[in-house]
């Protein structure tokens, strides 16, 4: 049985509907209703929190992944130690494309973080999987010895964070642990320790996701020690990652410090280098963002609301093309306007992040628009319950 015949068959064995299964959850009734037709497949997150629900025993999570192959887990592992700390994905076949070498896999992770910044989007993991295929085959062919050890494992330290951080944004929490985790294996082989903390910094990211703020924070006070000597802007967001945490945690004043220390490491000026292609990302938009993200989940309201509009405002004033985070920015102004207690407010500022977020393929986009809606939904605004209905069926 496929994963939707089994979802199916444990909300009939257990009396539960749709909408009653989305609130246990929590999520949006209609991500429930395209999971049992099978319109969508499910994360290993959503398929463990179903399992949890409906007590399936682990089945829904068995059918959440392929298996791997027997045949070919160990297909690179004699080549490539990193290769077994990869998805299985990687471990299966070669990429179809003209075999990479290193001057080629530079430019296409160059040409990926542009895409990523501007877009984003579930389909860019596919994307990233294919050349992470041909890497691999790549760092098989190409023995590590003087002068490309270390590139060779730069790139594939790159291709496998980029690819981390992809998975986050579609809610693969368990292959973004898995490509992470390989990126921190790559940094330390390539003496990157600055890579290393920020894949670190990611983890954390993702932990926090997951509504573990407490291994999101170890995570991220383990990524500040590692980048104690690198650039200012990877010093500057691994502190956003503690200060996310501490923030979950209801740490006021010590989230306060974290943000305070992460403005001034930016600021701190720029050393001989440039910032890693990596860590370009960080801007005063995305520490804006974060900032407005930490308020939010302290519950100051206003504050948050001034921090995530000045983020929107540089957005459309010099960055027009990263929708993604614009979507974003702009449900957590919602969610902040509704637990100000301006409903009506919230609501203008959620349509517009719909339509927003209609134009990406964001699975953590996706996710936060329905929290938002439920949220929403839940509120005594007339208005506010009619948008959060109009939008479940729009997500049917």
């Amino acid at each position: 049985m496929d994963f939707a015949g089994e979802l199916r068959a444990a909300m009939a064995a257990r009396s539960i509907g749709v909408r009653a299964l989305a609130r246990r959850v929590p999520c949006d009734p209609g991500a429930i209703s395209r999971l049992a037709s099978g319109k969508r497949q499910p994360s290993v997150q959503m398929a463990r929190r179903l399992d949890d629900v409906l007590t399936a025993d682990g089945k829904l999570v068995a059918l959440a992944r392929e298996p791997l192959p027997r045949a070919a887990a160990g297909a690179l592992a004699d080549h490539i130690p990193l290769a077994m700390l990869l998805p299985s994905p990687f471990r299966i076949e070669a990429g179809r494309r003209p075999g990479l070498t290193l001057d080629t896999a530079e430019t296409v992770l160059t040409r990926l973080y542009r895409i990523d910044a501007e877009i984003g989007g579930n389909d860019l993991c596919a994307v990233v999987a294919g050349y992470l295929r041909d890497a691999a085959q790549m760092f098989a062919r190409e023995p590590a010895r003087a002068g490309t050890g270390a590139r060779l494992h730069q790139v594939m330290g790159g291709l496998t964070q980029i690819a981390g951080w992809l998975s986050i944004d579609a809610s693969r929490h368990a292959d973004a642990r898995r490509y992470l985790t390989a990126t921190v294996y790559a940094s330390h082989e390539a003496g990157d320790l600055g890579l290393a903390g920020h894949a670190l910094g990611y983890m954390s990211l993702s932990a926090l996701y997951r509504n573990q703020h407490h291994e999101a924070l170890s995570l991220a006070e383990t990524a500040i020690d590692l980048t104690r000597a690198a650039s200012p802007a990877t010093r500057a967001v691994v502190r956003t990652r503690a200060a996310r945490a501490l923030a979950r945690d209801g740490s006021s004043d010590a989230c306060r410090r974290q943000l305070d220390l992460a403005q001034a490491d930016f600021e701190s000026g720029a050393g001989p280098e440039p910032e890693p292609l990596w860590c370009r990302y960080v801007d005063r938009i995305e520490l804006a963002a974060q900032r407005g993200a930490c308020f939010l989940d302290l519950g100051m309201s206003s504050d948050a609301i001034r921090s995530l509009t000045e983020a929107i405002g540089l957005i459309e004033s010099s960055a027009p093309g990263r929708v993604r985070d614009l979507a974003h920015y702009e449900i957590r102004v919602a969610l902040a306007h509704l637990r100000g207690g301006d409903a009506e407010a919230a609501v203008g500022v959620a349509g517009h992040a719909q339509a927003l977020a209609g134009q990406i393929g964001s699975e953590r986009v996706r996710e936060r628009f329905g929290e938002m809606a439920s949220a929403l939904a839940a509120c005594d605004s007339r208005a506010a319950q009619e948008f959060a209905s109009s939008a479940r069926d729009r997500a049917r």
